[in-house]
């Protein structure tokens, strides 16, 4: 760390007053969570077995490439070394049973991209501790996504103009450098400045370690998405960190959630005031010639970016800068309901909480898993579909790494998007749902391909199914497998998204064809798709009773009728290995096939009327109002909003938070006017 940022650290202090007697007694419990959710050691010994057979393996690689391709002496080739670094949780040590591993590849001079995908990766594939091993070409970073010893790794690439890497990448390294060499080294250097810049790092790992599982818990963890990613949230909660250092894991919780509910506007281009950017050190302000940095003083995407956390290492980036306004919303009522629930319960006893929300207190109640199924009358549904199982999981990672810009749009189909609707709020799911039978039909077959076969070629996602099902990847053709006998034809991934709409807008229209013809536009540029074996989406708005049931099952969705009052209020916590597989469900039954892409091919088509949709919750049919025509071709019918339907706004169900009941007597624990004042100061030290 420089002395400029020394110096900018103690500048950024809000308060370096220690916990709280209330977040002392609450931070028992936490800790508490956090040790559940340490991998055992026999894991944790197999990934350091793992990372090391790799290393091995890279090792013999680069010495045999530049004796193969540079004929270079075996003696020199000995003196060339490359490196592996670990980023992401297991960098940050806040992985738990399950995790994934990122780990990055910085190679020496003369080894190159090509080198890392057409000779090494073959060579990973013919080891028998490796499996399900997929190109990821085409990445913002591009990598080898594979499964080692059960572990899912990501290895990503980049060179350096030296014959051996040292063990920290320093900025005049990056010098000369392709942008996804600097991309691929800037993860390291990231990762370690985090680290660096975070004070008190047990306090910021268990604050982490949560704020992980809470983010995936609630449905905003997902960089395709439009979610902040792992990178996003650490230096979230490590700008907290710096804010308050001397704070115990409980109270850097409590601080997060009663920062970032205000700090972060729902609507900052409407309301005047763009949201302001999370730095972790000042020497972003300086100027240097490794390539354009963030700066909104002389970028206008930058000054208007929604969601600006920035990455502490030149040049600087915004490590959030996939979040739309549909994700800005829906984080800001995540913020608002933590903030909620803090100011509520952390005044009440740790036992009081215990026996109110579950079994870590107001841990319980924060982890709550979102509440998804059965919360909205209608649900956008998008099925992604691939007749050849080999292509199948590029082709759906490809569709998910672009799947925001359906309710988006691009530059060019923003005007159109689903978000210009200003009467309609998507509450966006990240989990894919797959049918059983089409993963086993898939699974079966991988067993039987032959091994040192061609390398599939994935998305732009990473590793097979990981984000979203964690299903073993595609197959080389279509087989009998199907309930009955019958043949899988077919293989498709479901995405669900709620709807509502505010049936007091003047004019409740909303036409997706616009929004669907941009996103098979944008489908149809990406190399894995193929005309005949892969189909366009399918976007179709359902309710509840068109829902297939393996999807409900794997969602965890119960009938109301056979639910009980326990079921509704069990206040259940997730644990922490839960949270690593909040985004990988898969169900029990089969998946009904779509409508095809003659959708996109009928101009104007009219669209066909929904008939009334079965009750859930009582509503009195005089409370309906026809508040969503939804014209979208073929593939698209009509809906009818429930006027008394959830909203996304603040104050919803979801958005806003469960409040106090005001009968407990317990006081709330209101935000302190110097920690406005100081945030404000803070606010002061950046652009």
């Amino acid at each position: 760390m420089s002395r400029a940022d020394k110096s900018f650290l103690a500048k950024k202090i809000i308060s370096s007053d220690g916990p709280s007697p209330a977040e002392e007694d609450h931070n028992v419990p936490l800790v508490e969570w956090c040790a559940a959710g340490i991998e055992p050691e026999e894991e944790a010994n197999r990934r350091r077995s793992v990372l090391e057979h790799i290393n091995c393996i890279v090792r013999a690689w680069i010495r045999s490439t530049m004796i193969a391709e540079f004929r270079m002496p075996a003696e020199a080739a000995a003196q060339v070394e490359g490196r592996i670094f670990a980023t992401g949780s297991y960098r940050y040590n806040v992985h738990g049973s399950g995790s994934d591993i990122d780990i990055v590849l910085i190679a020496p001079n003369r080894i190159t991209r090509e080198h890392f995908f057409n000779t090494l990766a073959p060579r990973l594939s013919h080891e028998s501790r490796i499996t399900e091993l997929h190109c990821i070409r085409d990445a913002r970073v591009p990598l080898i996504a594979m499964v080692a010893d059960g572990i899912d790794i990501d290895l990503s690439f980049g060179s350096i103009r030296q014959d051996r890497v040292p063990e920290v990448i320093t900025d005049d390294l990056l010098q000369g450098l392709d942008d996804q060499s600097v991309l691929s080294c800037n993860a390291v250097r990231v990762a370690h400045n985090i680290m660096d810049l975070a004070p008190h790092k047990a306090s910021f790992r268990q604050a982490l370690r949560f704020i992980k599982a809470w983010g995936k818990a609630r449905g905003i963890y997902s960089n395709t998405f439009g979610f902040p990613s792992g990178i996003g949230w650490a230096i979230l909660v490590a700008f907290v960190c710096q804010c308050h250092p001397n704070q115990n894991a409980a109270g850097m919780v409590v601080r997060f959630f009663r920062i970032y509910h205000t700090w972060f506007s729902p609507n900052p281009h409407g309301s005047g005031r763009e949201n302001r950017a999370i730095y972790l050190t000042e020497t972003m302000r300086v100027k240097t010639n490794l390539g354009r940095g963030w700066d909104p003083r002389e970028s206008k995407s930058d000054a208007l970016a929604l969601f600006p956390v920035l990455t502490p290492a030149v040049p600087y980036g915004n490590a959030c800068y996939n979040v739309t306004m549909t994700n800005l919303r829906q984080l800001c009522d995540e913020f608002a309901r933590g903030h909620e629930i803090c100011s509520s319960y952390i005044g009440m006893g740790v036992e009081e909480t215990k026996m109110k929300l579950g079994p870590h207190g107001i841990w319980s109640k924060i982890l709550e898993p979102v509440k998804f199924f059965g919360e909205y009358k209608y649900y956008l549904h998008v099925q992604v579909t691939c007749t050849d199982a080999e292509a199948y999981q590029g082709y759906v990672d490809a569709v998910e790494s672009k799947i925001r810009f359906l309710w988006a749009g691009t530059a060019e189909s923003r005007a159109q998007s689903l978000e210009s609707f200003p009467h309609v709020r998507l509450r966006l799911n990240p989990k894919g749902y797959e049918a059983p039978e089409e993963v086993e039909a898939r699974s079966r077959l991988l067993k039987k391909a032959p091994r040192g076969g061609g390398i599939p070629e994935g998305g732009a996602q990473g590793r097979a199914g990981a984000s979203s099902n964690g299903n073993s990847s595609s197959v080389s053709s279509a087989v009998g497998g199907g309930s009955a006998g019958t043949a899988v034809k077919s293989f498709s991934r479901h995405y669900y998204f709620g709807m509502s709409v505010d049936s007091k807008a003047a004019s409740m229209k909303v036409d997706l064809a616009p929004s669907i013809r941009s996103f098979h536009n944008i489908v149809r540029q990406l190399r894995q798709y193929r005309d005949g074996v892969t189909r366009l989406p399918v976007i179709t708005v359902e309710d509840m009773t068109k829902i297939p049931a393996f999807v409900k099952a794997a969602a965890g969705y119960k009938d109301p009728v056979s639910t009980t009052e326990s079921d509704a209020g069990s206040g259940r916590a997730c644990t922490p290995s839960e949270a690593d597989t909040a985004t990988s469900s898969n169900g029990a039954a089969a998946a009904t096939a779509g409508a095809s892409e003659a959708a996109d091919k009928s101009e104007g088509a009219p669209s066909a009327e929904t008939p009334g949709v079965k009750r859930h919750r009582g509503e009195d049919d005089e409370n309906d109002a026809a508040a969503m025509k939804v014209v979208a071709k073929d593939s698209v019918n009509s809906a009818i909003a429930d006027h008394a339907g959830p909203k996304l706004g603040k104050g919803s169900a979801e958005g806003g938070g469960a409040r106090r009941d005001n009968s407990t007597g317990h006081s709330k624990v209101s935000q302190d006017d110097d920690e406005e004042l100081g945030l404000e100061q803070a606010l002061g030290l950046g652009f």
